[in-house]
């Protein structure tokens, strides 16, 4: 059955939340393992996202994902597959529930611990796993397993040595990278009408090109061509900062909208209504889709 569980942070070992309806006092060997959890729970950057450790009487399960990691103390005849399936459940309703920017401000342990009341349903739930049959295809989640087995940790890497944590502080990683989210039909939609109104722009700005100066009252046929030219490179780098998604080019997207706005309002009276309206909605739904867009979790799917 499962004993005992704990969140953290991962970065600092934070204590986020925990079980609370668990009474360990008598049971020695459950004090020892939580011991070693708690060790644990202070060094889950130097390991892989799953692993085992195994203290003799338990097992300890380690699942880490976005900055935070759950650990769970098992006996050690529960089955892995259902404590790393538990954990996936909790990680996924914990990530539902809490902002990252929640997790990363949280300055007091268990800032979150009514969390505790997910942890023990689910642990209700999970220590009946004849109730679960019907909820998990446990060959599935056997073939993940088997495919990518857990990292097993030795007693010797989480022990402190001399009564102090060992400084080594050397991340390891296993799969791949984090991903961006699939770029939504409403985004494809909004790439694609950018490249039109791009290519239409590219179009006027030659048209345009081929006046003079002074065949109109105010700004000339020329200042309106440098204009769409303006736009339609401003615009195509708007859609490439969208396409690559990182963070650090957020800032390049705010100057994009600023160009385009005064642009647009520059050459206002050159279009109607609909043209002008078209332009400001896509400008503005490519800023926030691109706000919006966030990273897909790495770890596999338990269909829990």
């Amino acid at each position: 059955m499962i004993l005992y569980t704990l969140i953290v942070r991962s970065k600092d070992g934070l204590a986020l939340s925990a079980s609370t309806d668990f009474n360990d006092e008598g049971l020695r060997d459950v004090k020892e393992s939580k011991k070693y959890l708690k060790f644990l729970a202070k060094k889950t950057l130097q390991f892989p996202d799953r692993c085992i450790l195994h203290t003799g009487t338990h097992t300890v399960y380690l699942l880490t994902a976005l900055g935070v990691s759950y650990l769970a103390l098992c006996d050690s005849s529960y089955p892995t597959v259902l404590a790393l399936s538990f954990l996936n459940e909790l990680m996924k309703e914990f990530l539902g529930k809490y902002q990252a920017f929640a997790v990363n401000q949280a300055r007091r342990p268990y800032t979150f611990i009514d969390f505790n009341n997910v942890i023990h349903s689910a642990r209700q739930r999970y220590n009946k796993p004849q109730s679960l049959s019907t909820r998990i295809n446990l060959a599935e989640l056997s073939e993940e397993i088997r495919l990518r087995p857990p990292h097993i940790i030795s007693l010797a890497e989480v022990q402190p040595l001399n009564g102090f944590h060992s400084i080594n502080v050397s991340k390891a990683t296993v799969g791949p990278p984090l991903k961006l989210e699939r770029i939504s039909w409403f985004g494809s939609g909004m790439i694609l009408i950018a490249v039109l109104l791009t290519i239409i722009d590219v179009l006027r700005a030659e048209a345009s090109s081929n006046y003079g100066f002074d065949d109109l009252d105010g700004p000339g046929a020329a200042f309106h061509s440098i204009i769409f030219a303006i736009e339609s490179v401003v615009r195509l780098f708007q859609v490439a900062i969208y396409l690559q998604g990182s963070k650090k080019y957020h800032k390049y997207m705010w100057v994009c909208l600023a160009i385009l706005i005064l642009s647009g309002l520059s050459v206002y009276d050159l279009r109607d209504r609909w043209q002008n309206g078209l332009r400001f909605f896509v400008t503005g739904a490519l800023v926030y889709l691109t706000v919006q867009r966030k990273h897909e979790m790495r770890l596999p799917d338990y269909n829990v």
